[in-house]
């Protein structure tokens, strides 16, 4: 209980200002706190706007907003009892393979490195809750029971990220290695098995049911399948090339507690799991005293969660699935009694200074604070307090507004359109673009900020964002140049606008997409990055 309670003051000194005011929420959860705001007001994801991943998170934040309010406090909350859990679901799992007081140093390291270097709530850390918590039930025993929970669990991972269905197949091959190894019924696997999947669908197919009936299978699909498969990659972050990118920067003080651990993960993951097998297939034939079963299951699940961000592995989303590699590293450095007498201390102190160090940076760095709508809230980055300031002053709740999630929901502002953002590639389709043009236009919208790509040259055929650029150029002025570069564009132009005439060219919208421009549905929105 005393170690929870430290994780828990620990955590809240990074995301809340003493005494009580949350940090901005920036990044990929300024989206799905928007995609909340807009279910609340009874929207539903892939009819009234667009995204790509099941809903989970759009619902857990939704229904949080119904009981609390529209709050900034919220997210920051979430971060302090997804890294609690994780820590207690981490240390029970170790106490499986690891005696002594060793067995908490997984869950610290896990807490100290890549969980407080990447606090930003968004569906990939409540996935990879929800697959360390499989892991937890399955650790010790795999009875029918237990498999049914965790394929629920499994299941419940997918509804927040649609490739953790990788962990159920993991799992799955995982119970027919473990039956050939102990000679185990045949009749007991299939049960087993069954169980494994039997939760895994009922979950996904409970879950999923409302959005098919509202919005039907092939909305729903294309989404959720379609798009992922055609035009996700589109994008340099989702894909291969997102790793070994993305360090922390060196000059800023207040990045240099996080740049542990960058390298730490990328290192680690997914090698770990490699060196593992390597080790297995030496050493268990004399060791057999060892918990191989136990510890074959860590490293399934520590595989199957990298494989699901594999095709993207952006440093964050490594993050999020590096849990069962760091408990198999501690694992594998007691193995080796003269690298753990070096190691172990050396891994304990980066812990405790990192421990002390996080917070006294966090609470001591350069920040300013707004009342806002959602509550009062701390900037660390001033481009950000001047753009919310700057806005804030020239805007109601529920006005509309495009280009910058996170003032979305610290605002309450609305985005007309049904896309968070816009980006040069084909990523954003083309009716995507017409919809942010038409609703721009049938709103008058006041306020839009120019965001990456916008200004860039038409310079690739997935590039579809002209209509939007003469729009823009037509209607719009600058209305405000930040210091950091940035500017917010104003409605009203010293030039006669262009007639209002967008035309994409026959067969440019994609056959199989739902059409967007023929019901342009008005509500709140944000314009970032699909994570």
């Amino acid at each position: 209980m005393f170690t929870l309670l430290a994780c828990s003051v620990f955590l809240y000194l990074e995301v809340f200002v003493l005494p009580v005011t949350p940090r901005l929420a920036i990044g990929d959860q300024s989206i799905y706190l928007h995609n909340a705001t807009r279910m609340l007001e009874g929207q539903i994801i892939y009819r009234d706007y667009d995204h790509f991943t099941l809903p989970g998170t759009d619902v857990l934040y939704a229904t949080l907003f119904k009981l609390f309010g529209v709050r900034a406090w919220i997210p920051q909350a979430m971060l302090v009892l997804i890294g609690v859990v994780d820590v207690w679901l981490c240390t029970v799992i170790a106490r499986k393979v690891l005696v002594g007081g060793t067995s908490f140093l997984p869950g610290f390291l896990f807490l100290t490195l890549p969980f407080s270097s990447y606090l930003d709530a968004t569906h990939h850390w409540y996935s990879a809750l929800a697959a360390i918590a499989a892991l937890a039930i399955a650790i010790e025993k795999r009875t029918v029971v237990r498999m049914a929970g965790a394929g629920a669990l499994w299941g419940l991972g997918t509804c927040f990220s649609q490739s953790m269905v990788l962990g159920v197949i993991g799992f799955a091959l995982f119970l027919l290695w473990e039956q050939q190894r102990s000679a185990e019924r045949r009749g007991l696997l299939l049960k087993k098995e069954a169980g494994l999947l039997g939760g895994f669908l009922a979950t996904v197919a409970i879950f999923s049911s409302y959005f098919l009936w509202k919005v039907g299978l092939r909305r729903f699909f294309y989404y959720t399948v379609v798009f992922v498969a055609k035009y996700y990659s589109a994008e340099q972050w989702n894909t291969w090339r997102a790793y070994l990118r993305g360090a922390p920067s060196v000059h800023s003080w207040s990045n240099w507690p996080d740049l542990a651990a960058w390298p730490f993960i990328h290192v680690l993951i997914p090698f770990i799991y490699i060196l593992f097998v390597l080790y297995y297939w030496r050493a268990a034939p004399s060791r057999w005293e060892l918990p191989w079963e136990r510890l074959m299951l860590i490293n399934v699940t520590g595989l199957s969660m990298f494989l699901a961000v594999a095709s993207a592995p952006a440093y964050n989303r490594l993050y999020t699935v590096s849990g069962p590699g760091i408990i198999l590293f501690v694992w594998l450095t007691c193995e080796f009694v003269p690298v753990s007498k070096i190691l172990l201390p050396i891994l304990w102190t980066a812990v405790v200074v990192l421990a002390i160090l996080k917070p006294a940076v966090t609470q001591t760095r350069w920040k300013a604070y707004l009342n806002l709508p959602t509550g009062r809230t701390v900037f660390f980055q001033p481009e950000y307090y001047e753009k919310a300031k700057w806005l804030a002053e020239r805007t109601q709740p529920s006005d509309y507004f495009f280009g910058n999630t996170s003032l979305f929901f610290a605002l309450r502002l609305r985005n007309p359109s049904r896309v968070p953002f816009l980006s040069a590639t084909d990523y954003s389709r083309p009716e995507e673009v017409l919809n942010v043009v038409q609703t721009l236009e049938e709103h008058r919208v006041n306020f839009v900020s120019r965001f990456p790509g916008l200004d860039d040259p038409v310079n690739n055929a997935g590039d579809h964002l002209a209509p939007l650029r003469l729009y823009l150029h037509d209607h719009y002025h600058v209305g405000k140049k930040f210091s950091n570069g940035d500017e917010f564009l104003e409605r009203g132009s010293v030039t006669s606008p262009s007639p209002l005439v967008v035309d994409f060219g026959p067969g440019s919208l994609e056959a199989a997409a739902p059409s967007h421009a023929t019901t342009p549905h008005t509500t709140k929105g944000t314009n970032q990055i699909k994570n």
